[in-house]
């Protein structure tokens, strides 16, 4: 978990700040990557177990045995094979595997829509190694991240539940009121659907509103909501 700035807001006379405790990883994300550790590992093998392991910037699951059947590092968003269909339809029957062949991807889709790297899969020897990375810069830590973060709160009016995608288009958004979603995509290498689904969160959140029409018109970010 994350500790950051979630709203600040005027309250018995005087400003309170609220600090929101928020997930460092989407929660599919994890659950997909242990599910499949247990799922797809090679049972045959002894001597070891599945490990996970929980770093500042990171998390990692090992497993042991290679990828199955025809599953490569470069084809598994769309190759499926299960090596232990037993196992994997308890695991259905039991609401931890949703669909068939849709976790992997789903996975992909879910990091970048919070602003994460991709998973990166890896073999090492006869185990499969997954890791997921956080967005937390290891140059902050303790009280320092905690106090730089109150300050920029209460200079920007950092609102609760924004996610790294959010920020990075507000930020540029503060800085050119009329820019076009091509030129967002220029600048953040995001694709103008992505960018078109978060200024659409944007919206719902009430954070951020158009004024005009879209050659015309400009964005009006809502900073004290």
């Amino acid at each position: 978990m994350a500790v950051v700035i979630a709203g600040i807001g005027p309250g018995a006379g005087e400003y309170k700040i609220l600090l929101l405790a928020i997930p460092e990883y989407p929660e599919f994300v994890w659950n997909e990557i242990i599910v499949n550790a247990v799922c797809h590992r090679d049972y045959s093998i002894k001597g070891t177990d599945i490990q996970i392991k929980m770093f500042d910037d990171k998390l990692v699951v090992e497993s042991p045995g290679t990828l199955p059947g025809l599953v490569r590092i470069n084809n598994m968003r769309n190759t499926h094979f299960s090596r232990n269909p037993k196992i994997a339809e308890f695991l259905r029957s039991y609401k931890y595997v949703k669909e068939f062949g849709e976790g992997i991807d789903r996975m992909f889709v879910e990091l970048e829509n919070v602003g994460l790297k991709d998973p990166k899969y890896e073999l090492v020897a006869f185990m499969t190694r997954v890791t997921i990375e956080n967005n937390i810069s290891s140059s902050k830590s303790g009280n320092e991240g905690i106090n730089e973060g109150i300050n920029e709160g209460i200079n920007e009016g950092i609102n609760e539940g924004i996610n790294e995608s959010e920020r990075t288009i507000l930020d540029i958004i503060d800085k050119d009121a009329h820019i076009t979603i091509p030129l967002i995509a220029h600048e953040t290498k995001f694709s103008e659907a992505k960018i078109e689904r978060v200024i659409k969160e944007l919206k719902e959140k009430k954070l951020l509103t158009r004024n005009g029409s879209n050659k015309t018109g400009h964005w009006v970010i809502n900073k004290n909501n």
